[in-house]
């Protein structure tokens, strides 16, 4: 995290050019393992635009900047895959490899391998593609811009060509396949590819490249909206939670239809930009199906009304919410019941009853992505608050983590608060054997004399702060309900 008196580091340009063949396949790329960024991901040509970059012999481009951008993917483009994209007659395939050889060595520049040949590079070739700046808290940034252009290989008389490097292999991919192969986990692809893949592959050309391009909209800068599996959205709004968390997180599910599980926001700025992301996702053919609920507190259910009513939709929940929420609950889930959506391949949801927090609480398990999505039963960072006040039993909880804790085929979690980790049956436990390690100190204060609340609060919890000592009495008294001891 940055220091509150650092400053963001200043992104440097960089450039990808997406590559479309004359049956509608994009040309992408995979990161060798050993790289430290976006090591074996798939993407596609593209890098940081280098001081050699140029605006010369690049025609119909009158902006400086966008020149020399789309010659930086003229170039980035050749060095990884081969392809040349100018106008003018190409040389033979030796002379066209020994260039690029001496052009990836550093012993020569791409402008004077056009001068050499006389070629010249088209901007009308190269459409704007959407515009991706990296994060401020990120000491490494980029200030990206995207190209979608076109090849056929055999008017060009030349092809891809792989040189083993920073890049292992190339593939042409539809983009809808690239994302079935992310979904079922043949390939790692990040946000900005994903989110671009789906574009192309959902809306005709050039409708797709407006939305790509639509800053206001949120598809160019920083998209809110995180895709962590295919069909997976992250979309963290602020509601009136705990700290340390000041965010619920909304997620969707889905593709062609959408579930939308806990959009808990009162707010009306959150609910509009929530509003916002699923029309996004309707302008790409999808349609909202119900909202589901992991349960029935506020910070995952203040914002249900709303999404309800402008997109007519039920609400799915566990029966034991119906008494706890205001609006009517259409369709009850129950333990190991799929809630399965449509797709190539689909998703599956199976739901999992998980007590402990709050009698009807829910978790979901995406089976396709092998995505756990467990609502309330751990924070990232943080505790969870179990409250016999607010329907906890501890008890319950402990056994609701050990039965997540088996789900050995679950490669990710994603919290309600927080952020989404990796290896969820080790994060889980890591939770479960907090808890337990406070229980047995509870015990042990008790056992050495510490036989009043007040008192076994302030030895049982002697490290937590002042401030977080109201949430603390609530789990002190969870516990003892479990242990069986009472106290004054």
């Amino acid at each position: 995290m940055m220091g509150v008196d650092e400053k963001p580091v200043e992104p440097k340009p960089a450039v990808v050019c997406v590559l479309f063949d004359g049956d509608g396949k994009v040309l992408m790329g995979r990161r060798n393992e050993s790289l430290r960024f976006m090591g074996g991901h798939h993407v596609f040509p593209g890098g940081r635009v280098d001081e050699d970059d140029s605006t010369k012999r690049v025609l119909n481009e009158a902006n400086d900047d966008t020149a020399k951008r789309k010659f930086a993917a003229v170039r980035e483009l050749f060095e990884e895959s081969g392809i040349l994209l100018t106008e003018g007659e190409l040389p033979g395939a030796s002379m066209m490899r020994a260039r690029r050889e001496e052009l990836l060595a550093g012993d020569i520049g791409l402008l004077a391998i056009l001068e050499e040949f006389d070629l010249q590079i088209d901007g009308f070739r190269f459409e704007p593609a959407g515009h991706w700046i990296t994060p401020e808290e990120s000491p490494v940034r980029f200030d990206t811009q995207y190209f979608v252009s076109r090849f056929d290989g055999d008017a060009h008389g030349h092809t891809e060509e792989l040189i083993e490097g920073e890049l292992t292999r190339l593939d042409w991919y539809y983009p809808t396949e690239a994302r079935e192969r992310w979904q079922k986990g043949e390939i790692k692809l990040s946000p900005p590819v994903s989110y671009t893949l789906q574009h192309l592959g959902s809306v005709e050309h050039p409708a797709c490249l407006d939305l790509l391009n639509d800053q206001e909209g949120g598809a160019a800068g920083l998209v809110e909206r995180m895709e962590l599996r295919r069909g997976i959205y992250i979309v963290p709004l602020e509601t009136d939670t705990i700290l340390p968390a000041t965010h619920t997180n909304c997620i969707i599910v889905g593709e062609e239809e959408l579930l939308v599980i806990d959009p808990g926001s009162k707010d009306a700025e959150q609910q509009a930009f929530l509003n916002n992301q699923l029309d996004r996702l309707k302008a790409l053919g999808s349609t909202v199906k119900a909202v589901v609920l992991t349960h029935s507190h506020r910070d995952h259910v203040e914002g249900v009304e709303a999404v309800r009513t402008r997109y007519d939709v039920p609400v799915w929940a566990h029966e034991k919410c119906d008494e706890q929420v205001s609006f009517s609950v259409g369709r009850h889930i129950e333990d190991n019941e799929i809630l399965e959506l449509p797709g190539s391949p689909g998703w599956r949801l199976r739901a999992l009853y998980t007590p402990g927090h709050d009698p009807g609480h829910l978790s979901f398990y995406e089976e396709t992505t092998r995505t756990l999505l467990c609502g309330d039963m751990i924070a990232n960072p943080g505790t969870i608050v179990v409250s016999e006040s607010f329907g906890g039993n501890m008890q319950d909880f402990m056994d609701s983590l050990e039965r997540l804790i088996a789900i050995e085929d679950a490669t990710r979690v994603v919290p309600s608060h927080g952020r989404f980790e990796k290896n969820p049956q080790a994060v889980i436990q890591k939770h479960l054997d907090h808890r337990l390690w406070r229980e047995n100190k509870i015990r042990e204060k008790y056992e050495a004399g510490a036989t009043s609340l007040k008192d076994l609060l302030a030895a049982a919890y002697d490290d937590a702060p002042a401030a977080a000592m109201p949430i603390a009495e609530h789990a002190l008294k969870a516990h003892l309900a479990r242990l069986g001891i009472e106290v004054e």
